[in-house]
């Protein structure tokens, strides 16, 4: 998740806020608590966030794409301080924890985060992702399968946590499953460029041929592998990925909103006014990992926040 920049109403520009709200709100939940928002002309009931909570954690998100992980973290625990009851900024400081430790070590120390995490809400498939991939980083791959399985569980479109899934399924020497895996994944998901190596990958592994290398750029119809770059902090390289899938697909939500994140995270707004003249009727609506990027993208330049 990113959002970065300043702005205010006034400088979302013509249209910007209703187009991001269309975008937006192809796959908006509702949420279990009364706290009633309008966004859109349509209604949402979500949890009340406290202000200086969702402050707090955007700033993280902030410093965390920048690569300032002391700064996210302390960010992220003055979240935690207003809202105590949000499991995802326990998932973003387990992260964090994680990645600051020595590999081997950063189970260990990420630990108490996603317990207390998932203490708070079970439910919420983001603890187990992160904690999955900790344990994929310290090399714990049955651990890793066991964490992505549960996080899939929950959100049985989450593509990160189906592809993990199945490379921890490849790191175990289980070759087959992972490519069923990931066979019945695509079945009833859009293909993306990510879910197609993978399965090339996969197929490659399973009958013993080596996997062929892509001479050019696919088409990405859902994805971007810029989220990728957003990350690990790598803004520049991010635009230039996302700018690049937008090219080959001008009707690629996702690619857009990466565009729109990068330009903002680096502050260009003649990048992120180019970015906003290029928006289509989208082939396919945008991932939840897309939406994640957009709702807070859309808070931070609207100057509201948003819960749904």
């Amino acid at each position: 998740m990113i959002q970065l920049g300043l702005g205010s109403p006034a400088q979302l520009g013509r249209g910007l806020l209703p187009a991001l709200l269309t975008v937006l709100c192809l796959s908006c939940g509702v949420g279990s608590s009364g706290v009633t928002r309008m966004a859109g002309g349509v209604r949402y009931e979500g949890r009340f966030i406290n202000p200086e909570a969702y402050a707090a954690y955007l700033l993280g998100v902030e410093h965390e794409a920048h690569g300032e992980l002391s700064e996210a973290l302390s960010a992220y625990q003055e979240a935690h301080a207003e809202d105590p009851d949000s499991a995802e900024i326990w998932a973003r400081i387990g992260a964090i924890r994680c990645a600051v430790s020595e590999p081997k070590d950063g189970p260990a120390a990420a630990q108490a985060a996603f317990e207390r995490g998932l203490g708070t809400d079970p439910d919420y498939h983001g603890n187990y992702l992160e904690r999955a991939r900790c344990a994929e980083r310290a090399g714990d791959f049955a651990s890793a399968l066991r964490d992505a399985t549960a996080a899939v569980a929950r959100r049985p479109d989450d593509e990160a946590a189906n592809l993990l899934v199945a490379s921890a399924l490849q790191a175990l020497g289980r070759n087959q499953e992972a490519r069923a895996w990931l066979e019945a994944y695509r079945s009833y998901h859009v293909a993306t460029r990510s879910t197609e190596r993978a399965l090339e990958r996969a197929r490659a592994k399973s009958s013993g041929a080596p996997a062929s290398t892509p001479s050019s750029p696919a088409v990405s119809a859902a994805r971007s592998g810029a989220f990728a770059e957003l990350r690990s902090g790598r803004t520049e390289r991010a635009r230039q990925q996302a700018q690049t899938e937008l090219e080959a697909d001008p009707s690629n939500s996702d690619a857009w909103i990466a565009t729109l994140v990068a330009c903002d995270a680096l502050r260009d707004d003649q990048c992120f006014e180019a970015a906003i003249s290029r928006l289509q009727t989208p082939s396919v609506s945008p991932s939840s990992t897309a939406l994640g990027y957009l709702r807070e993208l859309l808070a931070r330049r609207a100057g509201v926040p948003m819960s749904f």
